[in-house]
């Protein structure tokens, strides 16, 4: 596994900035990579503005960058230019501080104007350090990124999804692999296959739950790592069932359902891919968990959602699912949001 050194360089807090560089740093963690973090503000001013690069903090920020294998350079834009701090620390590191390493870079601004600062900007500055490779990159407006009191952040799809592809990307060149196509599924060549949470197939929908559920409620907890629920209730012996869909030899999406009285499943571990969705996975894992609970005797569905995930209530109501709280309030006000389905008649006879 590689170590990655990220750099933060803005100034205030909290920060959208700091937000992203937050969700991106969770995914290298959920490779298996050890991320150490550079926080810019946190260096010494006067050194800083003096260029003392002997001063021992900054020193051992740029021993850091040194031991690194890759490293993610985050920051804010003001004027047109990327963040005062970020230029004088790379002002204070030797010619080629960056030989061989590579690199992500991500900026975030108030307008689309100045969405080329990565490329006409920030790029020079990281290939006259000596980077090996550069990877794409990515501009996200400080609109499409919503913070929460008390820390969490939720991202607009528009941003979501490049910036998950270019995260993909560079942990791909990281790790010495080609980057997977983000071409759309032909959903006649999806496969449904029953599977269970221990299984190779199902660890890239678990381990992308744990970072979007750690993202958007900005705490660890037993629900963001999954823990809440033990494996074994998604098995069939004990009234459970575990679906994933696969394509092209890829896990794109799945669910899960278990026990939750003896009437009623509920369904666990709704997921699809960030290169796949708006493709129809979510409905087509709901029909096959509907399919699964008739199989296994039951007459209804139950779930809750999280207040932070407007997709997936969404989609519940798409299909048919009955809000049990009221729609007209604030979904922060009430927490957990719970939802349930009758199962069709006309499918319960077929069964």
């Amino acid at each position: 596994m590689a170590t990655i050194a990220t750099i933060s360089s803005s100034p205030s807090v909290p920060s959208r900035t700091d937000a992203v560089l937050d969700y991106v740093t969770k995914r290298l963690i959920s490779h298996g990579h050890t991320v150490t973090p550079i926080v810019l503000r946190d260096l010494p001013a006067e050194p800083l503005l003096r260029g003392q690069a002997d001063d021992p903090a900054i020193s051992a920020a740029a021993s850091v960058l040194e031991n690194a294998d890759a490293v993610v350079v985050t920051t804010p834009v003001y004027k047109a230019a990327y963040s005062g701090l970020l230029k004088v620390f790379l002002d204070l590191l030797p010619q080629y501080a960056l030989k061989g390493k590579t690199v992500l870079p991500l900026a975030t601004g108030g307008t689309p104007a100045h969405v080329l600062v990565i490329d006409y900007a920030l790029r020079p500055v990281l290939t006259s350090l000596g980077a090996g490779a550069i990877g794409q990159g990515w501009f996200v407006l400080s609109s499409q990124v919503q913070l929460y009191d008390g820390g969490g952040l939720l991202l607009d799809p528009v941003a979501s999804v490049p910036l998950y592809q270019v995260t993909e990307a560079f942990l791909a060149t990281v790790e010495g692999e080609q980057p997977v196509e983000s071409a759309p599924v032909q959903l006649a060549a999806v496969e449904a296959v029953r599977a269970r949470p221990e299984d190779p197939e199902a660890a890239p929908l678990l381990a992308d739950l744990v970072v979007e559920y750690s993202t958007r409620y900005g705490r660890t907890n037993e629900n963001t790592q999954l823990t809440e629920v033990p494996p074994s209730d998604f098995h069939a012996e004990r009234g459970g069932a575990f679906v994933l869909l696969r394509h092209g030899g890829q896990t794109v999406a799945g669910g899960a359902i278990r026990r939750y009285d003896d009437e009623t499943a509920e369904v666990k571990r709704m997921w699809t891919s960030h290169l796949h969705r708006r493709q129809g996975l979510g409905r087509r894992v709901l029909a096959e968990l509907e399919a699964a609970a008739v199989d296994l005797g039951y007459r209804r569905l139950y779930l809750t959602t999280g207040p932070r995930q407007p997709e997936a209530a969404g989609l519940y109501l798409s299909v048919g699912f009955e809000p049990q709280f009221d729609t007209e309030v604030d979904p922060e006000s009430i927490g957990p949001l719970p939802f349930r389905k009758d199962l069709p008649v006309a499918l319960k006879v077929a069964s």
